[in-house]
């Protein structure tokens, strides 16, 4: 696929950056209310054991895990990104007169892995990544008795967990973006709590290419930033609806004179043709840094659209949120950001497929070879993979996705609670080296139970996607 084509079918594939018709996060989260109302402590189960008390009385003492002794240090490890005061998240879960009502939520939504929000599989089955909002069974399991239990809280004098400290952003230069100071988030008339809002920055590369490798987002209003995606635009590129990306991203933002940047449900903004998609982050992680020696070139003149998505369930207020870009004016392999969607490509070579309506479990397959995602790829010797990024939209359910290298089929990635609030790219944890000539096999599967209607492909939220993008660079 030549760089043109591949731009043009980005700005086709990519309506991902959020669903304003999907539920806010703050709603669904485990299930429970932001509000519990709840005070004091919650019963504990009797045990064998005793302490005397002040008055020589005694009272049972817990048998199984505690909210202090146990419970809180899984919670600062993997859930105190999001579940704290001034987060993004509607509850504040370090504490234990909130926490304690909400423990069969908790044990269920991690018993169900839609808590913590990962949904690719990382049990080790399909490869692994890094950065993994993951836990595992066996405090799936901490967590489920502590709820059996009563959810004791134990010894409230135990010294606080420290959550790990974030990654931090590496490279000898650091460029500082920011979206408008003072922007203050307004909900969308079809999206309930959310707010999808577009804004350009200048990375400031101005006489030749430059390179990313790394980046880091400091939200200046973590209660209501949900997550940022930062698409790689050519102001001078021409797009299908006519004129330039430069001339169609002013008349969006002509279109709201009151208000900084332009709505944007999906992609940089209707019309708006897109080069890639280098920055993708959520709450609670640290910065992200690409693999040694790599890194995404930025041509000169080339600017960023920050789609920022706030959610506005639990919070409010204005925002003023930094991008920070390590940048290089050189790297040992310049690694591609490429995306691709056949199940799409059907609206265009007369195959078009539909989801029929009142289908709970229907399934697409395409494949393609790696050298045809993008035309820098095919001319590599040998190719990386760094990390995939799929999508698809609120129908989607499951995405599976084979490496076939000859007669040798592995896992890839498999997507198995797919969930359109909580989109990423996974980066491996181990590289998986193939051929140029090696396919991937991607299939997705789709739940319109609940529609009275066909289901085409398209980029409305309404439509739907079978999209993979793929993070790679040439072996060294």
């Amino acid at each position: 696929m030549s760089r043109a084509v591949f731009a043009a079918s980005l700005l086709l594939v990519i309506a991902c950056a959020g669903d304003p018709s999907a539920p806010a996060d703050g709603e669904t989260g485990t299930g429970a209310p932001a509000d519990t109302g709840a005070s004091g402590s919650v019963a504990v189960s009797e045990g064998e054991g005793t302490a005397p008390t002040s008055e020589g009385e005694t009272t049972a003492e817990p048998t199984g895990p505690t909210f202090h002794g146990d419970v809180l240090p899984l919670f600062a490890q993997h859930c105190q990104g999001c579940h704290e005061p001034g987060g993004i998240a509607p509850f504040d879960i370090t504490d234990y007169a909130v926490a304690a009502p909400l423990s069969p939520a908790i044990a269920a939504a991690t018993s169900a892995r839609t808590m913590p929000p990962f949904v690719a599989d990382n049990s080790g089955a399909c490869r692994s990544f890094t950065h993994a909002r993951w836990i595992s069974d066996e405090e799936i399991d901490l967590l489920a008795a502590w709820d059996a239990a009563g959810a004791p809280e134990g010894d409230p004098t135990t010294p606080r967990p420290i959550p790990p400290a974030p990654d931090a952003l590496v490279g000898d230069e650091i460029v500082t973006v920011t979206t408008p100071a003072g922007y203050e988030p307004v909900a969308d008339e079809a999206g309930m709590a959310d707010d999808y809002q577009c804004f350009v920055v200048d990375p400031g590369v101005a006489d030749v290419a430059r390179y990313l490798v790394g980046y880091e987002v400091v939200p200046g209003n973590p209660a209501v930033t949900h997550h940022l995606i930062g698409f790689l635009v050519d102001p001078e590129a021409s797009t299908p609806l006519g004129g330039t990306n430069r001339t169609r991203m002013e008349a969006l933002d002509a279109e709201s004179p009151d208000q900084p940047g332009w709505d944007c449900y999906g992609a940089a903004g209707d019309g708006v043709l897109p080069e890639g998609t280098p920055v993708t982050w959520a709450p609670g992680g640290g910065a992200f840094n690409f693999p040694v020696g790599t890194g995404i070139r930025v041509d000169p003149g080339y600017v960023l659209v920050l789609q920022m998505h706030y959610n506005l369930a639990v919070g409010g207020g204005a925002d003023a949120t930094d991008l920070r870009l390590s940048m290089a004016d050189e790297v040992e392999r310049e690694a591609v950001n490429a995306l691709n969607d056949r199940f799409l490509a059907t609206l265009f070579n007369g195959t078009t497929v539909k989801i029929p309506a009142g289908e709970s479990e229907f399934q697409w397959t395409w494949s393609e070879r790696i050298g045809d995602w993008d035309d820098r790829i095919s001319g590599w010797n040998g190719v990386q993979l760094l990390g995939m990024l799929p999508h698809m939209h609120g129908l989607g359910r499951r995405m599976e996705v084979e490496l076939i290298q000859g007669d040798q089929r592995s896992c890839a990635i498999y997507v198995d609670r797919w969930d359109f609030n909580w989109q990423q790219a996974f980066m491996y944890a181990e590289p998986i080296n193939v051929m140029p000539g090696d396919e991937l096999q991607v299939t997705c599967e789709w739940d319109a139970s609940a529609r009275d209607r066909d289901t085409y492909p398209g980029l409305g939220t309404g439509d739907e996607m079978c999209l993979l993008g793929i993070y790679a660079a040439e072996l060294p």
